[in-house]
């Protein structure tokens, strides 16, 4: 780990606890949108091809992949997908151990399912992070 690149994101965190909640999505959005589309999202298209576009469907096959799982809250309404482990670089790595990255993995699964259904509408929420304390990084997924 380079020892100046920590330096340089100690500051990156404090820029990031000084912004507005709305700031940090528009900042992570990007982000978030980059990060997903150097491989996750084509497994997420590869996912959703196989259930056949449909919501119920593709979370239920989530469980299917080691590190991955989902629960169903309400049938084509609402569930927690999570994530076993944190994959962001930036954490695993050393350079960031703040829970306000964790903006960057909501805004990168709410842009994957935009992009896989962009006729519906999502609210991703935070339900446990790593980098907040828990075993898991867990989201709540909810159709609108």
């Amino acid at each position: 780990m380079d020892s100046n690149m920590v330096f340089w994101f100690q500051g990156f965190e404090k820029g990031i606890a000084a912004l507005e909640q709305i700031e940090r999505e528009k900042l992570f959005r990007a982000c978030g949108k980059n990060c997903v589309q150097q491989g996750t999202l084509a497994f997420y298209q590869e996912l959703y091809q196989a259930a056949g576009g449909d919501v119920h469907r593709f979370f239920t096959a989530v469980n299917e992949f080691p590190g991955l799982r989902s629960e169903t809250i309400e049938e084509q309404k609402a569930y927690f997908f999570s994530f076993e482990q944190c994959s962001c670089v930036l954490y695993t790595e050393g350079y960031v151990r703040s829970p306000l990255l964790c903006e960057c993995s909501r805004q990168s699964i709410l842009f994957a399912l935009e992009t896989l259904w962009p006729d519906k509408r999502f609210r991703v929420e935070p339900n446990g992070t790593i980098l907040s304390g828990s075993k898991e990084c867990k989201w709540k997924i909810i159709l609108e």
